[in-house]
């Protein structure tokens, strides 16, 4: 079973005690420490040598960008303007004022 605590930083430190093996992390949101907890338990119980976590690795900017995003609202805090998507209608996938990636010469 695992352990949560919210650190005074406001992270969350988890803790896993099981079957004589004891991991820990630091994580900045409670639900990235359960997924976390779930996934070393497993491991644990199907006898696998737990790891450290791995970060996410995005694999576009579009997706770092969708990540920080969701993070800001998670804490509670509006995206500012320069990180709200323009191209959000429908049919209008390109920024404002940026022609379509298709359109745009290649140098």
């Amino acid at each position: 079973m695992a352990t949560f605590k919210k650190l005074s930083s406001g992270n969350w430190r988890v803790q896993v005690r099981r079957k004589g093996r004891y991991l820990s992390e630091t994580f900045r949101r409670h639900a990235d420490a359960q997924a976390w907890s779930i996934a070393v338990e497993r491991r644990i119980d199907r006898g696998e040598t737990p790891t450290k976590r791995s970060r996410v690795d995005p694999t576009t900017f579009g997706h770092l960008i969708d990540l920080h995003i969701d993070d800001l609202k998670e804490v509670g805090k509006a995206p500012r303007r320069s990180k709200v998507r323009h191209g959000d209608e429908e049919g209008d996938d390109h920024a404002e004022g940026m022609p379509p990636a298709s359109s745009r010469p290649i140098c």
